[in-house]
C-alpha cells in the first residue's frame, strides 16, 4: 500500500542518524558544517599596523603641513612587510618609512600615505597633514583572544576557511559527509562510450545521482551496474553495503517479473520500511534498512528516480549533516505556462522558476530527461488537481 509524500519523508527522517565527527584540514572542511565552534587563541591583527605604504609619524609633527609649507621630518628606519621595529620609541621629528602590512612602532600615531610626500629616504617632506588614528590599524581591532569565530552548525565557506586560517588553524571539527554507494540495476542498461547495442539504453542514471551527489558534497564510495539477476544483485548489495551509510538503487522497485529489489533486500536481511509513494512520478520508491546502511530504492526511468532522490535524499542528507539549508525549501510563485493533464495523485513537475514566475516543459515523460536541463525547481501539483493554468499560484521546491 501506497503512503503520502509527507509519511515518507516522515519515515526516512525517522530512521537516518547525524553522522558522526571527524577533524580534516581546512581545505576538506569546504561545504561542511561545524560540529565545535572556533574561537581564537590570538588577536588579530597581532600588532599595530599600517594599512598602507607610507611613513609613520607623530600627527602633531605633520598637522599644519601643505605644499607650500611642507612638514620636515628625519627618517629613521624603514620597514617591509614581516620586519619588526627596532625602535622603542618614536620621537617628535622622526618618521619611519613603512609598507603595507608593517608593524607601527611605538609613539607613532598615524600613517601618512607616500602619495603626500616627497618619499623621501633620509629626510621626508609632508605635504598633506592628518588626525591622530588616521590610517591605523589597532592591535585586536578585528577580534581578541578566546574570541569566538565560528559557531557551531556554520557552514564552511572560503571565508569561514580563511578566517580560521587567519588565527593560525590548520583543522576544524565538521560533520563527516556520507558515505554514498549507487547501484543501477537492469539487463537493458549499457554503459556510454560504447556502441549502442540493440533493445539496450545507455546509463544516464548513474551519472546523473553522482553528479547530484558531487553538488551536494557526498562521498560516492563504490557504483555498479548489475543485470536482472538474483545472485548478482545480492553480491552487488554486500559490495555496496560495506563502509557506505546509504545505498541507492536505480531499477528493479515496480511489478514486472524482473523487478527483483525488493525481493533481494529481503533476502540480503533488509527491513523494507516502506514500498510505494503516492506521487507521481516515483511512485515505486522503497526506502530499506540493513543494520546502519540505510537503502533508497529508486526507478529506472530518469525522471521518476530524479524526484523521490530530490525529496527524499535531500531530506536526510539535511539531517545526516545537520544543515537546515539542505532542506526541501519551498514558495509559492505564479504559474507562467499551462499543464493541462489531471493530476489524481500528488504530481512534480519539472520547472524553471524566474523572478517570481514558474514555467513547466511540456515534456513531463518519466524517461525524457533532456527536459530537465536547466531546471531549478519542481512543481508541487496537489492530487485531485484537474488542470494547472497560467495565472493560478502553486508551491514549488527548489532544487
Amino acid at each position: 500500500m501506497s503512503i503520502t509524500v509527507e509519511e515518507a519523508i516522515r519515515l526516512v527522517m525517522e530512521h537516518t542518524p547525524v553522522l558522526p565527527e571527524e577533524q580534516v584540514p581546512l581545505l576538506q572542511s569546504i561545504g561542511r558544517t561545524l560540529t565545535q565552534e572556533v574561537r581564537s587563541a590570538i588577536v588579530q591583527p597581532p600588532f599595530d599596523r599600517s594599512p598602507l605604504d607610507g611613513y609613520a609619524v607623530i600627527a602633531a609633527d605633520a598637522e599644519h603641513a601643505s605644499s607650500e609649507q611642507p612638514a620636515v621630518l628625519q627618517v629613521v628606519e624603514k620597514l617591509y612587510a614581516g620586519q619588526a621595529t627596532q625602535l622603542q620609541q618614536l620621537q617628535r621629528g622622526q618618521a619611519v618609512r613603512l609598507m603595507t602590512g608593517c608593524m607601527i612602532p611605538a609613539g607613532a600615531d598615524c600613517i601618512i600615505r607616500q602619495e603626500d610626500t616627497d618619499e623621501g629616504e633620509d629626510t621626508v617632506r609632508i605635504y598633506k597633514g592628518v588626525k591622530s588614528g588616521s590610517n591605523y590599524c589597532y592591535k585586536g581591532e578585528e577580534y581578541g583572544e578566546g574570541a569566538l569565530l565560528l559557531p557551531v552548525g556554520q557552514k564552511v565557506d572560503a571565508g569561514a576557511v580563511a578566517l580560521a586560517a587567519s588565527a593560525g588553524l590548520t583543522q576544524l571539527s565538521v560533520r563527516r559527509r556520507p558515505r554514498v554507494a549507487i547501484l543501477t540495476t537492469g539487463d537493458e542498461v549499457q554503459q556510454p562510450g560504447q556502441p549502442l547495442s540493440p533493445g539496450k539504453i545507455y546509463n544516464s542514471n548513474t551519472s546523473y545521482l553522482t553528479a547530484r551527489l558531487i553538488q551536494l558534497n557526498t562521498e560516492v564510495v563504490v557504483s555498479r551496474i548489475v543485470g536482472d539477476e538474483m545472485g548478482a544483485l545480492l553480491e552487488a548489495l554486500e559490495d555496496c553495503a560495506r563502509g557506505a551509510d546509504l545505498i541507492l538503487t536505480t531499477g528493479g522497485v515496480s511489478v514486472g517479473q524482473k523487478d527483483l529489489t525488493d525481493r533481494a533486500l529481503r533476502e540480503f536481511g533488509a527491513d523494507i520500511l516502506f514500498h510505494g509513494i503516492a506521487m507521481k512520478p516515483g511512485m515505486p520508491t522503497l526506502f530499506a534498512k540493513k543494520d546502519s546502511t540505510l537503502i533508497l530504492g529508486l526507478s529506472g526511468n530518469p525522471f521518476s528516480a530524479a524526484v523521490p532522490f530530490e525529496l527524499l535524499f535531500r531530506t536526510m542528507l539535511s539531517r545526516m549533516v545537520e544543515d537546515p539549508a539542505l532542506a526541501l525549501r519551498r514558495e509559492t510563485v505564479l504559474v507562467g505556462s499551462d499543464f493541462l493533464k489531471r493530476s489524481p495523485s500528488q504530481r512534480f513537475l519539472r520547472a524553471v522558476c524566474e523572478n517570481g514566475v514558474v514555467t513547466m516543459p511540456t515534456e513531463q515523460s518519466n524517461g525524457q530527461i533532456r527536459s530537465m536541463v536547466g531546471c531549478n525547481c519542481l512543481v508541487d501539483v496537489p492530487a485531485g488537481t484537474a488542470a494547472v493554468r497560467t495565472g493560478d499560484r502553486i508551491s514549488i521546491i527548489w532544487l
